[in-house]
């Protein structure tokens, strides 16, 4: 017998299988919504060329993750466990 055969996985190998939340694929889900809708209206509706369109929805998609990511990291550090 190993030393590996008689131990149990710890709880962190559990939650690190266990993929994304539910409320983080609708999340990735509406910010992908965003920004082909925000494509197509600046691309159709607006009338933008195909490179500007796409400029600027990287540029949106961007800073809606930089926002993301502040508010994560905001929650992150919060010493009171409330966020």
């Amino acid at each position: 017998m190993t030393d590996l055969e008689g131990t149990q996985a710890s709880s962190v190998d559990d939650a690190a299988r266990s993929g994304f939340s539910l409320s983080a694929l609708l999340g990735v889900g509406a910010v992908s919504a965003l920004g082909l809708t925000w494509f197509l209206v600046s691309w159709l509706v607006l009338g933008s060329p195909l490179t500007d369109a796409i400029g600027e929805t990287v540029g949106s998609l961007a800073a809606i993750l930089l926002i993301v990511s502040i508010i994560g990291a905001a929650r992150a550090s919060d010493p009171t466990g409330r966020g």
